[in-house]
């Protein structure tokens, strides 16, 4: 008899205790530490950083809630996650495309360590694997006179394919260097729409915009020119032929550019629907001074 009751009140803690953890599991309550996100798109890469942000609260921050030397979940709660859609360069060291998880070893003194984990879903830096990082690489942090009273992410100076990841908490300014490749990525998309035989009607505005594009970063001015010529042997519009007239230029030929916009203009009075000179007038005009008087 005594064994039985043995087995019925074990039966029933077990019962309450995963009552109990079930219970806790679903109580849903605002944090001190709420959830933040911020994402921008660089070139064609997606950056997003995901993070719990804790408040200074009148607290010793640097060498006290957060010793030095040891591994910090760079946020609060769950650690901190940054994705990135594109293979990235972080301080000139290449860092794949992924998710991960990211740490920080804050020091009394020269650089931080700046980590990113594979291993993206954990809580806090307890489970932290060393032997799983994907990269490390050192920042020296800035310390300013002002106090940012929440631990804040962002993108900062965007470029088309550089920037920095800032981290700001409490007087310390954390600026992580990246690099994206856009060029050869953009190049690649081009050259993939048009092979797509089933879209050969727009193949001449694939031409126009991916020369408009090129033009646009300064990059690769003869391969602008070829793009932009392959659009006008396409298809005749005022538009693609302006912008093989900048192409030209670019490329130390005013005097086809001179002839191109005079193209232009052109389509525009043979027909109702070309009005891209006539919209464009004194952009386009602009430009044409300048070539004429160097052709």
């Amino acid at each position: 008899m005594k064994s039985v009751f043995t087995l019925k009140s074990m039966l029933t803690l077990a019962l309450l205790a995963t009552f109990t953890v079930t219970a806790f599991s679903q109580l849903n309550l605002p944090r001190k530490s709420p959830k933040a996100s911020t994402s921008y798109t660089v070139g064609l890469t997606d950056i997003t950083i995901n993070y719990g942000s804790p408040a200074v609260n009148e607290r010793e921050i640097w060498g006290a809630l957060e010793p030095y030397n040891k591994v910090w979940r760079a946020g609060a709660n769950e650690a901190t996650t940054m994705e990135f859609s594109t293979d990235i360069l972080i301080e000139n060291k290449k860092l794949t495309a992924g998710k991960y998880s990211f740490f920080i070893v804050p020091k009394a003194e020269g650089a931080w360590t700046i980590i990113f984990n594979k291993v993206a879903d954990q809580w806090g830096a307890y489970e932290y694997d060393e032997s799983k990082d994907a990269l490390r690489v050192e920042v020296t942090p800035k310390f300013k006179k002002s106090s940012e009273e929440r631990l804040t992410y962002r993108i900062a100076d965007q470029g088309m394919n550089k920037g920095y990841i800032r981290f700001g908490w409490e007087k310390a300014r954390l600026f992580i260097r990246f690099k994206v490749d856009y060029l050869d990525a953009a190049i690649a998309n081009l050259v993939a729409a048009v092979a797509d035989t089933t879209q050969k009607e727009r193949h001449w505005s694939y031409y126009a915009q991916g020369a408009d594009f090129l033009l646009g970063v300064n990059e690769k001015p003869e391969t602008a020119l070829k793009w932009a010529k392959a659009s006008t042997d396409l298809y005749s519009h005022g538009w693609n032929w302006f912008i093989r007239a900048n192409a030209e230029a670019a490329n130390g030929d005013y005097k086809s550019a001179v002839q191109s916009v005079a193209k232009c203009k052109e389509l525009d009075e043979a027909s109702e629907k070309d009005n891209y000179y006539s919209d464009s007038k004194a952009k386009i005009e602009a430009k044409l001074a300048d070539w004429s008087s160097k052709s």
